[in-house]
């Protein structure tokens, strides 16, 4: 067997084109708040809440979207509102 890098493999076999971007999206993904325990876990351990709350999301998603929205008017970006998808 021929030793090889791991550079040399993905080198050949890993392809990134990209022509342009004309909008992106975000979608972040957490495996440990998929589940009760891991919901408790992340207020109680890192945010501090004694008693977890599905009242303490929201302030934290309207806080990012205001982020998110400042980022945007700040750099002269283009936004647009995601709908939701009716199945």
């Amino acid at each position: 067997m021929i030793a090889q890098s791991v550079a040399d493999i993905l080198d050949r076999h890993i392809t990134l084109a990209v022509e342009g971007i004309d909008r992106m999206y975000l979608n972040v993904y957490v495996p440990r708040l998929q589940s009760e325990r891991g919901v408790v876990g992340f207020f109680r351990e890192h945010r501090g809440q004694p008693l977890p709350s599905a009242a303490l999301m929201s302030p934290m998603s309207r806080d990012f979207v205001a982020k998110l929205e400042h980022f945007v008017a700040q750099h002269s970006c283009s936004s647009a509102r995601a709908s939701a998808r009716t199945p």
